[in-house]
């Protein structure tokens, strides 16, 4: 068939040349090269495509009937992403030959040439030559340091892009992760510190040397590869947690110090945004494990609560719920081996409380928490009481014990009543169904510690489910969380307690440590109730056998208030949490939980005079009925702590400012838990503080106390029998400078119904013994011969009829709150705790220690002596 010339050209010639003309380039990135192009705006051109050089196809990636186009292949050999790869090959420049560039090496000459073509001869006597010349001389084997940056800087490409490994700041890693690495590298950082003249400096400023040269070498690397980011990007994220302005982060990028601040945003964005799949992750991988909860509300209180003309107040309320697990312990049945619910059908159980207090406790509470607990002492090492000071110091400075926890959500609103915490517990139930393990909520349990807001609400949700089960519109999962009090915040709020009632003794302390012109608030910082309150006990025990030894069996109320207080409610609320609990010493704690109850109850501390109550009323039903979970308390106490969201509120705290939004708050919440344990960076350049006293100043001020209490004991001793009873319950002490106190103050024996007798020693009823061998002084007040008191099976009778009362009044009034039904916009009956983190008004401890003296140990020894031979006498 033939065609016109008209139409031959319009579907022979031009269709060829079409197809010619629409042949496209095959380089993975040519659409970026023609945007980065200054000719982008002109009528595009047909392309001059040529074959791929075989010394780019594996760079590339393409295969060798592939084509590209002469931009793409000039840009390629620019492009840095393609020049640190291992298989990339420089092109060799041909160039003509030049006659005349002949090399003259002693009685050699070589013809030098820029192209790598060669005659078989030539490459011969070429290789000839070579050979004859090494016998000569002799090449050393240095790699430049210019090749050594580069190797390094191969070597953390590929740790942060392809291991997706953190940046290592430990020296001495850091080392061996480049000499491992390439041999070429051996050596290489050491020659960098030699550099550093270290035997003229000292151990610390040398261990700070190589963290810089650390830092040093990420630096040189992302010099030489702009991808090498990970350190940059550590210190843009600590720049903007410490509040530094988006000009100082992004004058620092260019600078080549940190990235910037658009590219900090968007990588905590990313983390935040998968943030739920770190918890789906964390819960399935412990789901074989036994999972602890807090639930807590958290202030922030960065924001200003001063009211103005348009806000009464500008506080962001928020919730936090942390999941806790342990690898060596098993989940908790819901029940136990012979098929008993882990709930007591009757609540809170006040008649158990009494039984198990009367055979197990009663006959101990009798003797000082000091008496009791001699067995348990541990060493009162320096290190020690440092633990203890600054066991309710939380700031985010500070490197604490290793948290554990996951973040299961950070969520705006506030804890106000019960529906609050279902809503709450809502989360953690969807958060299992999401992972598909439901189960776990129907057959296993979670221990949930919180404070007191938090037990008496989820218990009362319990309770209402267990009573009216779908008739309470609870939701059945709530079974599965077992509410209990927080040791941390028992152990706070028991010393809280303690120093407000007896504040003018704690005051008179305060006064003689650091001079009569300091006012000591109503309401201190947990801090410097911790020093008041150690020193105060620590000083105690210097002299205790002194005092003790002169005033021997004495019933003087003074005396024996005193005795109450530093030997038995101090070191109780000292130890509690700090020694026993944390120590993991279940019977000691158990007993103390007794003890502590004992002293809120006496000292009309509202809500905790019920909250150990409800622990010892689990604790109780479940040893009686041998369910698993006490074996898992007894092994593993510590665990059970409200620590870990106390110590997540303080680095919140630390790492966000007043300007902070509320989602940024929650985004920067899921942050801290996703680098949890990221803190390479933080340990390597971060100051932390320092709260430690001197050890010779500790030791001082402890000694001043001793001064001080001998001083008063002294007073004391020359008004016994002074002390009046003015009625009303309250009470006169003439060595306080007449101080009236309430009766609360005084021992436990004067709050029941038959307070110590003054007309006789012995308080047993119908006793006709005259003269005994042996008077026992009980911590309570009340006064025995020990025949008396053994007839009593060592239990003081008077004591525990109060004790028993109170645990009956107090457990009904409880239970009726407990079992009172929800109601739409219910307002909340209790008070929330205290704050750990809550600011207070008062004098700088540093500041105060700074003023104090030192010298007084020839005081001291004076004094001492002096009491010793008052017991001589």
């Amino acid at each position: 068939m033939k065609l016109c010339q008209t139409h031959y050209n319009k579907f022979i010639v031009n269709e060829t040349r079409n197809l010619e003309y629409n042949k496209s380039c095959s380089h993975p990135k040519h659409d970026i090269y023609k945007t980065q192009s200054k000719n982008t705006n002109t009528k595009p051109k047909k392309l001059n495509l040529e074959k791929v050089p075989k010394r780019l196809i594996e760079v590339l990636g393409l295969d060798e009937f592939a084509e590209i186009c002469s931009m793409c292949k000039k840009k390629t050999d620019k492009d840095p992403e393609y020049l640190q790869t291992e298989e990339y090959k420089a092109p060799i420049p041909k160039k003509k030959q030049i006659d005349n560039n002949i090399l003259q090496v002693g009685n050699y000459s070589y013809i030098l040439r820029n192209d790598v073509f060669y005659s078989g001869e030539e490459l011969k006597q070429l290789e000839l030559d070579f050979q004859e010349i090494l016998e000569h001389i002799t090449i050393p084997n240095e790699v430049s340091l210019s090749d050594k940056i580069i190797k390094m800087s191969n070597i953390l490409y590929n740790n942060q892009h392809k291991l997706n490994q953190k940046p290592i700041y430990d020296p001495t890693a850091f080392k061996i992760m480049l000499e491992v690495a390439d041999e070429n590298l051996i050596g290489f950082f050491d020659e960098l510190y030699i550099g550093t003249n270290p035997h003229t400096k000292s151990d610390k400023t040398n261990e700070n040397n190589k963290k810089k040269l650390v830092s040093l070498c990420y630096f040189l690397a992302s010099i030489n590869n702009k991808y090498i980011n990970s350190f940059k990007a550590d210190i843009g994220s600590y720049l903007q947690t410490s509040d530094a302005s988006s000009s100082s982060i992004d004058t620092l990028a260019n600078i080549g110090f940190s990235i910037t601040r658009k590219t900090v945003n968007r990588q905590k964005a990313l983390i935040s945004e998968s943030h739920q799949d770190t918890v789906n992750n964390y819960c399935l991988q412990n789901i074989e494990n036994m999972f602890i909860l807090n639930i807590d509300d958290y202030h922030n209180i960065h924001r200003r609560n001063q009211s103005t003309l348009l806000k009464t107040h500008d506080i962001n309320h928020f919730v936090t719920i942390l999941l806790n697990s342990n690898p060596n312990i098993p989940k908790i049945p819901f029940y136990s081996l012979n098929n008993i619910s882990i709930h007591n059908p009757k609540g809170v159980d006040f008649k158990l409380i009494i039984n198990y207090i009367d055979s197990n406790f009663m006959n101990k509470l009798g003797k000082s928490y000091y008496q009791q607990t001699e067995m348990w002492r541990s060493d009162d090492s320096y290190e020690n009481n440092m633990e203890f000071l600054t066991v309710h110091d939380y700031d985010g400075r500070i490197q604490n014990q290793q948290e554990l926890s996951k973040l299961v959500d950070f969520i705006l609103h506030s804890l106000h009543n019960t529906k609050d915490y279902i809503e709450s517990a809502n989360i953690l139930f969807t958060t299992f169904e999401k992972i598909e393990q439901e189960d776990y909520l129907n057959n296993f349990v979670i221990p949930t510690i919180c404070d007191w807001p938090g037990q008496i609400n989820l218990r009362r949700a319990i309770t209402l489910r267990l009573n009216k089960k779908d008739n309470s519109g609870i939701p059945s999962q709530i079974l599965s969380l077992i509410p209990m009090i927080g040791p941390l915040h028992v152990s706070l709020n028991s010393r809280e307690t303690l120093f407000q009632i007896y504040h003018f003794f704690f005051e008179m302390v305060y006064h003689n440590l650091f001079g009569e012109n300091k006012i000591l608030a109503q309401k201190p910082k947990p801090r410097l109730i911790d020093l008041i309150l150690n020193l105060t006990f620590y000083g105690w025990k210097n002299i205790r056998n002194l005092i003790i030894n002169r005033f021997g069996n004495i019933k003087d109320i003074e005396y024996l208030t005193m005795i109450d207080l530093l030997d038995n409610s101090l070191p109780l609320t000292l130890e509690i949490y700090a020694k026993l609990f944390k120590c993991g010493f279940y019977e000691g704690y158990l007993e103390s939980i007794v003890k502590i109850w004992v002293l809120f109850q006496r000292l009309q501390r509202h809500n905790y005079n019920k909250a150990p109550l409800i622990f010892l009323s689990d604790v109780f039903y479940w040893t009686l009925n041998e369910h698993p979970i006490i074996d898992i308390l007894k092994n593993y106490l510590p665990i059970f702590n409200d620590y870990f969201v106390e110590n997540f509120h303080s680095s919140l705290r630390y790492q966000t400012v007043e300007s902070n939004s509320d989602n940024q708050i929650i985004q920067k919440a899921k942050i801290i838990d996703i680098e949890r344990n990221d803190k390479g960076f933080k340990e390597a350049f971060i100051n932390t503080r320092n709260t430690n006293i001197s050890k010779v100043k500790l030791i001082s001020l402890e000694k001043k106390v001793s001064l001080f209490l001998l001083s008063l004991f002294d007073k004391i001793y020359h008004n016994i029998g002074k002390t009046k009873n003015n009625g009303n319950e309250t009470f006169e002490f003439p060595s306080f400078n007449n101080r009236i106190v309430n009766i609360k103050v005084l021992p436990l024996a004067w709050s029941t119904s038959n307070p110590p007798a003054e007309d006789k020693f012995c308080d047993a009823e119908n006793c006709n013994i005259t003269d005994s061998l042996s008077n026992i002084v009980l911590i309570c007040g009340h006064s025995y011969h020990k025949e008396c008191l053994s007839i009593l099976n060592e239990k003081c009778k008077y004591c525990f009829n109060y004790l028993s009362k109170s645990i009956k009044t107090n457990i009904t009034s409880l239970n009726k709150r407990l079992s009172k039904p929800l109601k739409d916009n219910e307002i909340p009956e209790i008070t929330k705790d205290d704050d750990l983190n809550e600011d207070y008004e008062d004098e700088n401890i540093e500041t105060l220690l700074e003023q104090t003296e030192q010298n007084i140990d020839n005081q001291y020894e004076i004094q001492y002596n002096i009491w010793l031979n008052y017991n001589n006498v």
